[in-house]
């Protein structure tokens, strides 16, 4: 009687519990996150008006859209080992990441000038050998000025030179000189460029006389730099 007892208390009990699991239906399996494309990485990253505060605004920019014909496309430049820092003034990416962004930034306090700010993101030891094979020997190279030409037209840096190099990320260099277009007139470029990890920040202010001073670039730089860490 006692095992009788006991059989079906443990009936009972394997009935309860299919009641409270055994009609639930199986919880769907959880879907894997969706991991994000480069430039959705670099557009997480980049510079905000918010990130730099009162007295700036920060718009999408895209240097194919430009009128330039130096600004479609760094392999389009010809002329000589120069033509890295040439591309760069034109806000585009060093070598051929495989991701990049731009965006343009302007200040109330220096009408009439705009700092273009490009962040390209490259595979691993990509951004190394941007900066050193294809950007910091250049520089040095081309301190004295030259000359690029893109589609027929031509263009001349001179003076072009080399200037302190902020304390900013991994490395760094800056240099400033005059761009003159083919029957054009000079406009002074300055261009501050920043590795951080396998990611490269260029950062160039276009024309304004408040351009000559090297403080026009730094907030912006600085804010960059803090948005990478």
């Amino acid at each position: 009687m006692e095992r009788t007892v006991a059989a079906v208390s443990l009936l009972t009990a394997a009935a309860l519990t299919c009641l409270a699991g055994c009609s639930a239906t199986p919880r769907a399996a959880a879907s894997p996150a969706r991991h994000q494309t480069p430039a959705e990485r670099l557009s997480t990253r980049m510079v905000t008006a918010a990130d730099l505060g009162t007295g700036y605004s920060v718009r999408p920019y895209d240097p194919a859209e430009g009128k330039s014909v130096f600004a479609r496309s760094p392999w389009e430049f010809t002329g000589s080992v120069c033509t890295p820092p040439a591309a760069m003034t034109h806000r585009l990416p060093l070598g051929t990441p495989p991701a990049a962004l731009s965006r343009v930034v302007a200040t109330r306090d220096a009408p009439g000038t705009r700092i273009y700010v490009t962040l390209a993101g490259y595979d691993k030891g990509g951004a190394v050998t941007a900066m050193d094979s294809l950007l910091a020997d250049a520089r040095q190279s081309c301190s004295l000025g030259f000359t690029v030409q893109a589609h027929g037209k031509s263009e001349q840096y001179y003076p072009f030179e080399p200037e302190e190099t902020p304390t900013v990320g991994d490395e760094a260099l800056a240099c400033r000189g005059l761009v003159t277009p083919e029957g054009g007139t000079p406009r002074p470029v300055r261009t501050t460029v920043v590795r951080h990890g396998d990611v490269i920040v260029v950062c160039t202010a276009v024309g304004g006389a408040r351009i000559a001073r090297p403080a026009l670039l730094t907030p912006v730089v600085q804010a960059q730099d803090a948005k990478l860490r």
